[in-house]
């Protein structure tokens, strides 16, 4: 058995230059240094270099000290190498405007969570942390109408890592159908844990499929059912939910949406409509607050909560528990509700002048439209040239877009909450010259 005292830094520094961090006749530190910084007496430090000379990855250099050699890149990670594109202007990603959101005080509440040292000695809670739940428990109920207990809440760093938990509670429910929801990412894991995913339909499709396929889980977003932020109608949310209950399916409502309507108020959740029998709850805070807090939460029915204790103990929490404390004062002060109106009131407004930018510019030819909800514009192209096609004529010039399938006329579709209202002028010229 090798003694770890040496081998430990001897396998430090072959992994380094192995995979490239320590290149070619990069110089390592002096015996004395390299004691001094891994806390190991000069003698292990000695040992562990003679073994990498030994074995061809260092070589030692009288008067000077030891470098590393050339190596056998078969052995060597190389990174992949993969096409960067700058672009000066992204349109197709929702992301944040720092103008919209109050760093500052969040900042003063991560510095709050921080304070809690003996909280933050120990892992998180598996389900989240307790009180964050039940913060999440009166927001939900407050503001959403969805009545549940701080036990039926599961936290989590993202959407995805809840779905992984729900298949781990479920594995005998094999087959998902999407409904309304292009949610990507979210298939991906189901396919991951070997469900059948048959694919993701608009909302009439699959309430026609539904009949005759009975999923044993129905995925939807009832505020956001298609790529322009459309809201599923209260007849559709009806139907729905009945078809649900007659073919025995679990119904995972997905809300990330619903706070950003600017033409309508918020519509209500599925789950506060029946009660949450079968309807489990999905909400996230990377939406409302930063895309970078992950914090993510489930409203598991109280028929699930058996099936989830059961593997609760196999999981590690996976959000941050300093996130949540700080979160969890956040919520109690009441802050995400102003946040949430200020935001409301920014990318509306930052809508309202893109659209007016575009009653200026765009001449006859494209034609601008406010989508149902979000920050969302609709460019709509006469002519026959494809939405792909003009996406990649604008790669070119620097912009960022995401096409959509056509419909008697190109259409793309504008992401306008990460960039300036002082751009807004330059890229629809851009377009117009397109």
């Amino acid at each position: 058995m090798k003694d770890t005292k040496y081998f430990t830094l001897y396998e430090h520094f072959r992994s380094l230059i192995l995979d490239g961090s320590l290149s070619e006749d990069s110089k390592l530190p002096s015996i004395r240094e390299c004691a001094a910084s891994f806390e190991k007496s000069r003698t292990t430090v000695e040992t562990a270099y003679d073994m990498l000379a030994a074995d061809g990855y260092i070589i030692s250099k009288p008067q000077s000290g030891f470098y590393v050699c050339a190596v056998n890149k078969a052995n060597r990670i190389e990174p992949e190498k993969e096409e960067k594109v700058s672009y000066r202007f992204d349109l197709s990603t929702p992301s944040a405007d720092k103008t919209a959101f109050n760093f500052t005080l969040w900042r003063k509440y991560v510095k709050g969570a921080l304070r809690f040292d003996e909280r933050l000695l120990s892992y998180g809670e598996v389900q989240g942390e307790s009180d964050l739940r039940q913060a999440i428990c009166d927001y939900v109920k407050k503001e959403r109408g969805v009545f549940c207990s701080a036990e039926q809440i599961v936290v989590a760093a993202g959407t995805q890592s809840l779905i992984g938990i729900l298949c781990a509670m479920l594995p005998e429910k094999k087959s998902v159908l999407f409904a309304g929801s292009n949610f990507i990412q979210g298939k991906a894991v189901f396919d991951a844990h070997g469900k059948d995913v048959s694919g993701m339909l608009d909302i009439e499709e699959a309430l026609e499929k539904l009949q005759e396929s009975k999923p044993d889980i129905i995925y939807t977003s009832p505020s956001h059912i298609d790529r322009w932020g459309s809201v599923m109608s209260s007849t559709q949310r009806r139907k729905l939910l009945s078809l649900a209950e007659k073919c025995g399916s679990l119904l995972i409502e997905d809300d990330y949406d619903s706070e950003f309507r600017y033409v309508s108020k918020p519509i209500s959740p599925l789950r506060a409509m029946n009660n949450g029998e079968n309807v489990l709850y999905i909400g996230t805070f990377s939406r409302l607050l930063l895309p970078s807090i992950r914090i993510s939460f489930m409203v598991l029915p109280a028929a699930l909560m058996s099936d989830y204790r059961k593997i609760a103990p196999l999981f590690n929490q996976t959000a941050s528990k300093a996130e949540q404390l700080a979160l969890c004062s956040f919520l109690r002060d009441g802050h995400l509700s102003s946040q949430i109106k200020k935001q409301r009131r920014h990318y509306a407004a930052k809508t309202a002048e893109m659209l007016s930018i575009a009653s200026k510019k765009l001449s006859e030819g494209i034609r601008a439209e406010e989508c149902a909800g979000s920050y969302l514009i609709r460019l709509i192209f006469s002519g026959d040239r494809s939405a792909a096609e003009i996406c990649e004529k604008a790669r070119g010039e620097g912009i960022k877009m995401q096409p959509v399938d056509d419909f008697g006329g190109a259409r793309i579709l504008l992401n306008v909450s990460g960039i300036s209202t002082e751009d807004f002028a330059e890229v629809l010229e851009i377009l117009q010259k397109l």
